[in-house]
């Protein structure tokens, strides 16, 4: 791969906040639609998840925090005040963690009072006992707090083989879907319109140029764009597929499948 191509940013997965209670109930919820993939409990003690592997090399995240997790914990926590039933937040990925020092380059360049932290790093433990590590660069302000989840992406580098966290190669059965979802054809934040003017600096300098993600599996399938648009704060996505029309992923969660292109 290509220095140029190592340095765009690679679609990695989206984040849905449920309570414990909806998450062990998940696969009941999405029976019909979608294939479920057991996730497992994170490093921190404080959350668990379960995943929906797409066929593009991105996956969708169901996470809960444990009923029995200290409130002060949860609350320290960057996604515990967010609100259950929701997507709460994105990320993308590079093939490799050193690449990430171009993106943290071209911030320290455009000196615009915003940027990523250091790879700070995390990991789980799968259900079957295999332990995943990683690294993830959370959005910060220039003061040092944090963004608020969502607004910004952040990035999630394997220190662990990539396959054994994302494993849609190899099972291929969990990618494919009833509902005949390929992978995910664009994205859309919605912010206060207050914010979007320093956003799509914010987002010239993530992207290095137009607003473009890669699929991990090579897919040229669908737009591949990512936008910004004003409104109250949520994350929108669009998937592409053989069944064109509506799916829902939680109660009032309902996500729109494009057709695929002929």
């Amino acid at each position: 791969m290509s220095s140029q191509a190592a340095q765009l940013p690679i679609l990695d997965h989206f984040v849905i906040l449920v309570s414990h209670n909806d998450l062990l109930g998940i696969s009941q919820q999405l029976d019909g639609q979608f294939n479920l993939a057991p996730g497992g409990n994170h490093a921190d003690g404080l959350t668990t998840n379960k995943l929906v592997l797409l066929p593009d090399g991105s996956y969708l995240e169901f996470i809960a925090f444990f009923d029995d997790v200290d409130p002060n914990r949860r609350r320290s926590h960057r996604w515990g005040n967010e609100t259950e039933g929701t997507i709460i937040d994105w990320a993308f990925t590079l093939p490799s963690e050193t690449d990430f020092g171009v993106v943290q380059s071209r911030f320290q360049t455009a000196n615009i009072g915003t940027s990523y932290t250091d790879p700070i790093p995390g990991g789980r433990t799968r259900p079957d006992g295999t332990v995943l590590k990683w690294a993830v660069c959370t959005p910060k302000k220039g003061d040092g707090d944090a963004v608020t989840p969502g607004t910004m992406p952040f990035w999630c580098l394997d220190r662990t083989p990539r396959e054994r966290r994302v494993p849609y190669e190899l099972e291929p059965n969990l990618t494919k879907h009833p509902n005949g979802v390929q992978g995910v054809s664009s994205v859309s934040v919605q912010v206060p319109h207050g914010e979007i003017p320093n956003l799509r600096k914010v987002y010239d300098v993530i992207f290095g140029g137009p607003w473009k993600y890669n699929a991990h599996s090579g897919s040229t399938s669908g737009n591949h764009i990512v936008s910004l648009s004003g409104g109250e704060k949520a994350i929108k996505l669009v998937f592409y597929g053989s069944n064109p029309g509506k799916v829902s992923l939680l109660p009032g969660l309902v996500l729109e499948i494009e057709s695929l292109p002929n």
